[in-house]
């Protein structure tokens, strides 16, 4: 990453979008975007001549009524509902893609009207960590499709661009030492709940910082499901009063209003100053008592939420343990209590809105004794840690926690005719829940026999996500594939392992075992080459495994 140019982050959220610069060297700095905020509501109506308004102003036009979470349409790949038209009795439907690119568009001229330097300007997005290749790939698409250069490569990770934020913050903005041991990144915000266990260590080259990410994983689930459990609740308490929902004039939109009642109810109950609030129905609704919520209430809608998210960051740090190789026994490790994997953590970092609820830091308090627990105080408050992260110089100097690219078997038949596998779809996680549960070995398997009718030559290629192959290079010899041996009826297989371990096993008689160094950073026009070094045995390459070889850091 050249220096010399602008830097300009968007954190494109399921609630509020927000974009920071950062200009040659200077600091990080918020662009407001909003009207009189920093940040954007991702809003979306439909006036009454039929344009599409966006953040306050679709807000203000359609109130309860308009399109919000358009983002996770990407995420459950799905389409959105239809549209009222604001004065008028008809509907109109808009695509996903185009309501996303459209919405993108609104988000850069707003940028360049607040002063952002977009003309020469590198962007970065940020996503969800559980999004795979194609959604990420969808994301920069309609990007670029909306004026924002982008490639697949400029795309990171939510957590892991709070925890570079975090890093950079303590040291540039506070003047304190970068933060020592692993820190647990928790970002709770409107669509999912994002994980990161990561570790800032100073490179002994130069002493800039590279991060580590031990695990990162997420869960399309967070501060929405809690507006509609809220909200439930509060119909609950009008049916109660003798208020049916379900004969008012509209229901549909009646209950659109009770749930961004909901919304403001939640926002209000995070000031710890108050123990109960009241607000309006609204929607010309005057003559209705006031919607009442107390924090204990609150508390006891949010709680089952909260406890799943923590079995989610139990199984985040069981991960870091089984790359760091401190336990050795993955029964044991199944077993063991959040209290237990709890002081592997030296800090907490809580992120994005959800997080404000307080429910949130006295759990985590109560859980990790041990740990620094709190926001970035660097910034101005939790939301702006993603967008931060964003124009965070370093970006390349991370150790990812799988590849961000595909791995595809190809090989040719006898007639000339291009055949291909894809052994590993970029960014997908090395291994699923029920793997752990079935004590299976934690890695991504791919097992197949390829349609082949003599011994053929094929080759195991990378390609990056944006569809350029990548070169593999093999203890200082660049290659551009992996070669390897097909025969009729011969099984082929692919397994990458927790340690950074890739083995391969073809037709020949003995496995190819690979190390890497780390899973590299793509970014668009700076595509290095995926280190790998031989694993040798010494004759045991066709033993059973120790758990220690199967689970060892790749990096220690």
């Amino acid at each position: 990453m050249q220096h010399d140019k602008p830097l300009i982050g968007i954190d494109f959220g399921t609630a509020t979008t927000l974009v920071s610069q950062r200009l040659p060297g200077g600091a990080p700095e918020n662009v407001p975007i909003g009207h009189g905020t920093a940040w954007m509501p991702s809003v979306i109506s439909v006036s009454a001549s039929g344009e599409l308004l966006f953040g306050e102003g679709a807000e203000t036009a359609a109130g309860a009524s308009a399109l919000r979470s358009v983002k996770q349409c990407i995420t459950f790949d799905s389409e959105p509902d239809v549209l009222p038209v604001q004065g008028k009795s008809r509907m109109v439907r808009h695509s996903a893609d185009s309501l996303i690119k459209q919405l993108l568009n609104h988000v850069l001229l707003r940028a360049r009207a607040a002063g952002a330097d977009t003309e020469e300007a590198h962007f970065r997005l940020a996503c969800p960590a559980i999004w795979d290749g194609p959604r990420r790939r969808r994301l920069a698409s309609l990007a670029r499709a909306a004026g924002i250069p982008v490639a697949v490569g400029d795309i990171v990770d939510e957590p892991v661009a709070a925890g570079l934020a975090w890093s950079e913050g303590l040291y540039w903005e506070l003047g304190e030492d970068r933060p020592d041991g692993t820190t647990l990144v928790f970002d709770f915000g409107g669509g999912t709940l994002d994980i990161a266990m990561v570790e800032v260590t100073e490179s002994l080259q130069d002493g800039a910082p590279e991060l580590t990410v031990l695990s990162a994983r997420g869960v399309a689930k967070a501060g929405d499901a809690l507006d509609l459990r809220i909200a439930r609740d509060l119909e609950q308490d009008l049916r109660a009063m003798g208020i049916s929902v379900n004969r008012m004039p509209d229901p549909p939109t009646f209950r659109a209003l009770i749930l961004g009642a909901a919304r403001r109810l939640k926002v209000l109950l995070s000031d710890t100053r108050y123990d109960e609030q009241a607000v309006p129905v609204g929607g010309g609704y005057t003559d209705l008592p006031l919607l009442t919520y107390t924090r204990r209430r609150l508390e006891d809608a949010f709680r089952p939420q909260l406890n799943e998210a923590l079995e989610h960051v139990r199984a985040a740090l069981c991960e870091a343990r089984l790359r760091r190789r401190t336990t050795p026994d993955i029964a044991r490790l199944a077993r063991m209590p959040l209290s237990e994997l709890a002081t592997d953590v030296q800090h907490v970092l809580l992120a994005g809105g959800m997080s404000q609820v307080p429910l949130v830091r006295q759990a985590f308090e109560k859980q990790f004794p041990h740990a620094e627990v709190g926001f970035d105080s660097a910034l101005q408050s939790p939301e702006q840690s993603v967008v931060t992260g964003l124009v965070v110089h370093d970006y390349h100097r991370l150790n990812l926690p799988r590849p961000g690219f595909d791995l595809v078997l190809e090989w040719e038949d006898s007639d000339g005719g291009q055949h291909s596998e894809l052994l590993y779809p970029a960014f997908q996680p090395l291994y699923t829940a029920d793997q752990v549960m079935r004590r299976e070995e934690l890695a991504h398997h791919w097992r197949g026999t390829p349609d082949v009718l003599r011994v053929t030559k094929a080759r195991i290629r990378a390609m990056a996500v944006d569809g350029e192959p990548m070169d593999f290079s093999v203890e200082g010899s660049v290659l551009p594939y992996l070669p390897v041996e097909l025969h009729p009826r011969t099984s082929f297989s692919l397994a990458l392992r927790l340690n950074g371990e890739m083995v391969v096993r073809d037709a020949t008689a003995r496995p190819m075992t690979f190390r890497v160094e780390r899973w590299p950073v793509l970014r668009a026009g700076e595509q290095g080459a995926i280190r790998l070094t031989r694993v040798k045995r010494g004759g045991q390459e066709h033993g059973r495994p120790s758990f220690t070889d199967l689970y060892s850091h790749p990096w220690q």
